[in-house]
């Protein structure tokens, strides 16, 4: 419904989209618990297409499920490495407050969808609206005075155009022709 246009974009790639692998409504419900708050409409949507796993897609990049659940820092946990209860949303929270801002403040009805090397953060607020816009903080330029800013002004178009650059990296180093 919200993702139509990203998925009759990756339809073209059957090769790509071969290997999404989406969650289950019981991983959803799980994510909601954690969260303690719905998840958007659009996001529900993500998820269920290739949220657990998309392959090639944003390979290298803290995206899918085992991230989203926090399963991924059971180890990290148990090695000490995080402190107990840390979940993906702490990722968002421990990059703004390094930075200078208040990342409670910033993060409240939030989810954290996107990390990357630990220096940049990707987000939607819970609470506005089935569509909601995607957030990101990274920490370099106009981030670090501005704080976090508006990526993309739906989720929707926010995915399309991700998908759409991924695509254009895999065909420029050869993985996708």
């Amino acid at each position: 419904m919200y993702l139509n246009e990203a998925k009759e974009f990756m339809a073209k790639y059957p090769q790509i989209t071969s290997e999404f692998r989406g969650c289950s409504e019981e991983e959803i419900k799980i994510l909601e618990s954690l969260h303690d708050q719905n998840i958007p409409e659009a996001f529900k949507e993500f998820l269920k297409w290739f949220g657990k796993s998309g392959g090639k897609i944003l390979s290298g990049t803290n995206y899918y499920y085992p991230y989203l659940s926090g399963e991924i820092y059971q180890d990290w946990i148990e090695d000490e490495i995080v402190p107990i209860g840390y979940k993906f949303n702490d990722v968002g929270l421990n990059i703004l407050n390094r930075n200078g801002f208040d990342g409670q403040e910033l993060m409240k009805d939030s989810m954290v969808i996107m990390s990357h090397q630990g220096y940049a953060v990707e987000f939607i607020k819970t609470n506005e609206g089935n569509n909601p816009p995607v957030y990101i903080f990274v920490e370099q330029g106009d981030w670090l005075k501005k704080g976090p800013t508006i990526w993309g002004n739906t989720f929707s178009t926010y995915l399309l155009n991700m998908l759409e650059q991924e695509i254009k990296a895999l065909e420029k180093i050869g993985l996708l022709k």
